[in-house]
């Protein structure tokens, strides 16, 4: 049902009218979207939970191409990868983000963030045990977030200014984090 519906979000946007279309084009009633509880927030949960899954596997596929990158570059390599799975549904992605606003939908949509910049830490190799881990993730999540928003305004071939954007945020936050450190995490 997820798949069917996602066919009909460049048209029709996160909304009832394509949770409608995909249990039509399966051939079930139209009230078959019940089957994503809240609606859109619940297309758009089950949309994110399983974009996820595709991108675990086109990670594991990738490690061996991530060998010898320094912890940095893979995350700014996966950090695009991730982006990446958001074209499909760019144009109408700032739909989604005001459904995540909502306020009976933030705990969702923040639980999705936490695993993005999870993932992404995990498989780029970090470990931390210490208060890095949650700087690390809470910084990759706002780097994400800004690219995330700017991804759905960029015009350019191949949303070349988004991974502009993208690399200038994760190089301005790694020279936050070295300066930190310089200076004893005191500023």
């Amino acid at each position: 049902m997820l798949r069917a519906t996602m066919s009909f979000i460049p048209e029709y946007g996160w909304s009832m009218e394509s949770l409608v279309h995909g249990a039509k084009s399966l051939g079930y009633p139209s009230v078959a979207h019940g089957m994503f509880p809240g609606g859109e927030a619940g297309l758009i949960d089950a949309h994110l939970a399983d974009t996820r899954k595709t991108f675990v596997k086109l990670v594991k596929e990738k490690l061996p191409e991530l060998e010898g990158l320094s912890v940095n570059e893979k995350v700014k390599i996966l950090t695009a990868l991730r982006l990446e799975l958001n074209k499909p549904y760019i144009k109408k992605w700032p739909e989604a983000l005001a459904i995540m606003a909502r306020p009976s939908n933030v705990q969702m949509s923040l639980e999705h963030l936490h695993d993005i910049v999870d993932d992404i830490w995990y498989y780029a190799g970090d470990r931390s045990p210490d208060m890095n881990w949650y700087t690390k993730r809470a910084s990759l999540a706002a780097v994400y977030s800004a690219t995330d928003l700017f991804m759905t305004r960029d015009l350019s071939p191949n949303y070349s200014e988004t991974q502009r954007f993208l690399n200038q945020r994760l190089d301005d936050a790694a020279w936050l984090g070295s300066s930190a450190r310089q200076r004893g995490g005191k500023f």
